[in-house]
């Protein structure tokens, strides 16, 4: 499920890598021990003793585990329990999970579960059926119904009707990953922003005249990053491993043998025939993307807003002071005026279901149900009462000292928080304090008003059997899509002449198969 989740927030900030930002830690001091939150979570009873919760960690290099973190010690106290964490490296996590989950000696919490992973265990039976101890999760079962969740939700809920996992959960959409251009090339140059894709050649075009050494557009996140940030505006997006599903004809197409598609991959093709996309369009890494829109080599791309702080300072020291990259409202194509996915549920927590066997069962449910409560939310996004944030008349800002450290998502790691290993919820108030950014929230009320954000991409249900089969055909499928989509971009096989083979091919390798399993999933 790569193009329908993006990257993980932690990814998006550290590395810079796709859709959207923070999903991060846990903890800050709230006020009051020993209380008891609205769900009926203890925090803290007389005579209790915390009790001890394993936890498989999603380390990221970026902010590794520090088991002396402030918020993290907070937490602990708060819910009365004692974590014991077992850090597993970033890079390879999913594969871990595989193996943990496999081994039948599963921690009692499992952090970070993406889709494919939750999909092949919760099928047998390896993971605790959440949906039937809603009753002793009250702070979960409220927050899924104020947040109006449940399109996202039904990706998560199987064949059989039942949740399998703890969803981590943004409140609200928002606008924060946009193309974002060189404005004040387009004042020097008397140019009108881009608002359809033939403009958006135009302008590059004018820019690479007045340029001739530069390429105008780059990017980050490689060819399914581009896909994402982009491909609802051209009607090939959000997808499930390339499917979309059709509302009107109640079906799933195949995305990527398209019209639309086959549009998409001209446009970027013609691009880079005429000099206006980096070579390294797909290959470049973070820092290499980040010097060439910094220093001018490119002037426009598709990013997250939150970057565009540094880049601009960078910038306004390196190339002129009137430096100014900032964000667009989403360029039309032939999807329409759409930005990225509004996807929500990123991943999910887990709980083996070996655990409702343990004496310490009950304890661990109201753990889960804590994590869910004001309380916990709000100790894990903003941090430390005094230190990293202040509270006045109701309303939250940080702190000074994080607002001009350069960095609020590092000075709020510094101390524990906003990592994706406990918090469960990212709010819209504080997303919108981390982005920092004034343009995030007025773009995002615009979005709202014009319906910008496309439908998330539907997930079909499949059987264990569907999904073993599933694995093996989308292999295929996807590595070929991948490298033709390479090689039509690249122009080393002709939109025009090799067309027609690479749509035989594809569904010969499986294409056809999957359309079948998953339509007959919606008799």
């Amino acid at each position: 499920m790569k193009e329908v989740q993006g990257k993980r927030a932690s990814r998006w900030f550290a590395k810079g890598a796709a859709l959207t930002l923070a999903m991060s830690l846990v903890l800050s001091a709230c006020s009051g021990s020993g209380t008891k939150d609205k769900g009926g979570a203890a925090t803290e009873k007389a005579g209790d003793g915390p009790v001890t919760i394993t936890m498989m960690y999603d380390d990221n290099p970026s902010y590794p585990f520090n088991a002396s973190w402030p918020v993290l010690q907070e937490f602990q106290k708060q819910a009365n329990v004692k974590l014991e964490i077992q850090p597993t490296p970033d890079a390879d996590y999913q594969n871990k999970l595989n193996i943990v989950l496999s081994s039948g000696t599963a921690p009692d919490l499992i952090s970070s579960v993406g889709h494919p992973v939750y999909m092949k265990f919760a099928q047998t039976g390896v993971l605790l059926p959440i949906s039937d101890y809603m009753d002793k999760l009250p702070n979960l079962k409220e927050k899924l119904e104020k947040y109006n969740i449940s399109e996202e939700l039904d990706n998560w809920t199987l064949k059989d009707g039942k949740l399998y996992g703890l969803p981590f959960m943004f409140e609200s959409a928002m606008y924060n990953t946009a193309p974002v251009i060189r404005v004040d090339l387009l004042k020097k140059y008397n140019l009108e922003a881009p608002t359809t894709m033939d403009e958006l050649y135009t302008v590059l075009k004018k820019l690479k005249e007045a340029d001739p050494n530069s390429y105008p557009m780059a990017n980050l996140n490689g060819a399914l990053g581009l896909l994402n940030l982009s491909g609802a505006a051209w009607g090939v997006g959000p997808v499930y491993n390339g499917f979309l599903f059709n509302s009107e004809s109640n079906q799933f197409e195949y995305a990527y043998t398209s019209e639309n598609y086959k549009q998409y991959l001209s446009f970027f093709s013609r691009l880079m025939e005429d000099g206006l996309a980096d070579p390294e369009i797909f290959t470049s890494s973070t820092d290499q993307w980040k010097q060439k829109m910094a220093t001018g080599q490119s002037v426009f791309t598709y990013t997250w807003i939150s970057e565009l702080g540094q880049i601009n300072a960078d910038g306004k020291k390196n190339v002129t002071p009137d430096f100014e990259l900032a964000p667009l409202p989403p360029i039309a194509g032939p999807g329409g005026v759409k930005g990225p996915s509004a996807q929500r549920i990123n991943f999910a927590y887990a709980i083996p279901e070996s655990a409702a066997k343990k004496p310490n069962f009950d304890k661990l449910l109201e753990y889960v149900n804590w994590m869910y409560s004001d309380e916990a939310i709000n100790i894990g996004t903003w941090g430390i009462d005094g230190e990293t944030f202040m509270e006045k008349d109701g309303q939250r800002d940080f702190t000074d000292a994080v607002k001009e450290s350069g960095s609020i998502q590092k000075a709020l790691w510094n101390v524990g928080a906003s990592n994706n290993n406990f918090t469960t919820v990212f709010t819209y108030d504080w997303f919108s304090k981390v982005l920092n950014n004034p343009l995030v929230e007025s773009l995002t009320d615009e979005a709202n008003q014009k319906n910008w954000f496309p439908a998330v991409a539907k997930v079909p249900k499949l059987t264990p059997e569907d999904k073993e089969e599933e694995t093996m055909r989308n292999t295929t499928v996807h590595d070929y899509f991948m490298r033709m989509q390479e090689q039509f971009v690249y122009g080393k096989s002709s939109i025009d002449k090799d067309w027609d083979n690479y749509v035989q091919e594809i569904n010969e390798k499986g294409v056809t198969r999957l359309l079948e399993i998953y339509n007959n999933t919606l008799k």
